[in-house]
């Protein structure tokens, strides 16, 4: 998942122009991905189906075109009302944080608020008007921009993703609670990261309490030059004579 706030500029951009920049930065957020591949691009504006078929371009566009004619791809319309998942996020910025494919969504949370021993009183306030960081929109509690998450058995799943998920590296109990805390609220959190920790079967057989914690993962892919700079040095050879 990739979501992206608009600075004042942008919000002033058309409606196609927002769509047409928001494809131009999800090609440069995952090109990593996509550079070497054929794929197909699914939007909810159906006018840019034929943004590489127009021929009278303004600078922008231009630029944009010139972009996406590095990419393989065909663009094909899908409204929103069939895309869901997509036009849920685009609605609230950082509302869900990237899951395996175990996570399907978390509708089912709508209906646990109003019986949930720590949200049910916010949740009943919240649907009259906000309370101080707590408000309701389109079901969900939040706490900011954090979703609030019910006693349930999500608490667990989303610890262990973020903990040692696919994109994760068995980070240890800080790292695990900054990603959590950034994306989701729920009080005990980091009790519920600690048991989770202290029952990973991966970190109690690969870490050494000697060593610091932690798995090795990818670095992240920079967005330009000179933003990251990696040095490998060679120790121990022989004097040259």
């Amino acid at each position: 998942f990739f979501s992206e706030k608009l600075d004042d500029a942008k919000r002033k951009y058309s409606t196609y122009d927002k769509e047409f920049y928001a494809i131009v930065r999800c090609l440069e957020h995952w090109s990593h991905y996509l550079i070497a591949r054929e794929f197909i691009l699914h939007s909810d504006h159906e006018v840019l189906k034929y943004i590489q078929g127009q021929h009278k371009l303004n600078s922008r566009h231009a630029k944009w075109v010139e972009y996406l004619q590095s990419f393989h791809f065909i663009i094909k319309h899908k409204s929103g009302k069939l895309n869901t998942g997509a036009d849920a996020l685009s609605r609230r910025h950082l509302l869900l944080f990237q899951l395996d494919s175990c996570v399907l969504g978390f509708e089912h949370l709508k209906s646990l608020y109003a019986t949930d021993e720590d949200f049910v009183e916010l949740h009943s306030i919240c649907q009259r008007h906000p309370k101080g960081d707590f408000l309701l929109q389109d079901g969900y509690l939040f706490k900011g921009t954090r979703l609030c998450i019910p006693r349930s058995g999500t608490r667990e799943l989303l610890v262990r993703e973020v903990h040692g998920g696919s994109l994760a590296g068995h980070f240890g109990e800080s790292k695990t609670l900054t990603i959590l805390r950034e994306h989701y609220y729920w009080p005990g959190m980091e009790k519920d990261v600690q048991d989770v920790l202290r029952r990973c079967a991966t970190c109690q057989m690969a870490k050494s309490h000697l060593l610091p914690q932690g798995l090795y993962t990818a670095l992240p892919v920079p967005t330009q030059p000179w933003v990251d700079v990696s040095m490998d040095f060679i120790l121990g050879l022989p004097r040259t004579q």
